[in-house]
């Protein structure tokens, strides 16, 4: 799809009698498009997985990106759903679109080609990077990142807005991965890369409760950036945080450089460090998953605080699980973004 085709094109959202039409440019999906506009389309992974973003195309051509995202079941496929992030318009569309209107007014996304400033690493396969974005995003929030001719892939920031310009982000390299592979040990300052976001609805609420984080693995920068994002609220002061942390060996622990930087700014802060598999000789900290380091910790006041989940999909199925059957806490406490 070139630039002057996309330009002309134009998708209408119908839903529940409220109509919206938006352009839909750049080769960009239905929910990218969408969410440009300022309509607040349902989705979470924005890559496929979820099937959050399920749509009905009404009347229209649209391309899929992939050909059987695992976000759609045989059953969707039969009643003609698609996704939302995986459709792109090839010419007017009309669909038929779900949105939550409780999304309203959070940051537009938009496309931006950032220069790698700093980079380092902060386990054997965790590295930050920083890329200049001067644009605003919720603590928690992620974007999709692109090297020159690489895929997207999802990333979290781990920083908070308006630092300094910057974009954070915490990327863990995945066995055999191409695009983790070029963050992790390619990528280098000066270098440029694009930019897509910010995306995510599990960003820190302004609700005024006390704060639960709950990571493993590369869920670590989300968690980070709500923790941050906590210790910079006016009521910081007055604030708890429970930050609890899983890795496979002692050696990808380094939650607590970022933990210990915002103790003085929280009345209270806790960080559980769990390892799952190599226990070193002294190790003094939980073994085992996450979850079950969770539920040991007995949190008299669980069920009153907002808990943020971010981590591999066994682990955040196996949280929430814990979370809402055996601990009864409200769902509508608990955020995390589903990724696959």
């Amino acid at each position: 799809m070139n630039h002057s085709e996309a330009a002309t094109r134009r998708t209408f959202h119908v839903r529940d009698g409220e109509a919206h039409q938006f352009n839909c440019t750049d080769g960009d999906t239905l929910l990218r498009a969408a969410l440009r506009a300022r309509v607040p389309a349902t989705y979470e992974c924005n890559s496929g997985g979820c099937g959050s973003c399920k749509f009905t195309l009404i009347d229209g051509e649209v391309r899929q990106v992939q050909d059987a995202p695992a976000g759609l079941t045989d059953r969707d496929r039969r009643k003609g759903r698609l996704l939302a992030c995986q459709s792109v318009p090839e010419s007017d569309c009309t669909v038929s679109l779900l949105v939550d209107p409780d999304d309203r007014g959070l940051p537009v996304p938009a496309r931006y080609e950032g220069e790698v400033m700093a980079a380092r690493m902060l386990t054997h396969d965790l590295r930050e990077i920083s890329v200049a974005v001067d644009a605003p995003f919720l603590p928690g929030q992620f974007a999709m990142l692109r090297r020159p001719g690489g895929e997207e892939r999802a990333y979290s920031m781990s920083n908070v807005p308006g630092d300094g310009g910057m974009w954070q982000f915490q990327v863990k390299r995945v066995p055999g991965g191409a695009e983790s592979g070029f963050f992790v040990d390619d990528v280098a300052v000066g270098d440029r890369i694009e930019v897509d976001g910010p995306y995510g609805h599990a960003h820190l609420k302004p609700t005024g409760r006390d704060v639960v984080c709950i990571a493993g693995g590369s869920g670590l920068a989300p968690m980070v950036s709500v923790a941050r994002g906590l210790s910079a609220t006016a009521t910081a002061a007055e604030r708890r945080l429970h930050f609890f942390y899983g890795g496979r060996a002692a050696r990808d622990l380094c939650a607590g450089e970022f933990v210990g930087e915002i103790a003085d700014q929280l009345a209270e802060v806790t960080l559980v460090d769990v390892i799952s598999d190599e226990v070193p000789d002294g190790w003094a900290g939980a073994h085992g998953f996450v979850h079950e380091a969770v539920a040991a910790a007995e949190l008299p006041d669980l069920v009153e605080r907002d808990i943020y989940v971010a981590g591999p999909p066994p682990m955040t199925d196996a949280v929430t699980r814990l979370l809402v059957r055996e601990l009864k806490v409200p769902a509508d406490q608990i955020h995390y973004d589903r990724f696959f």
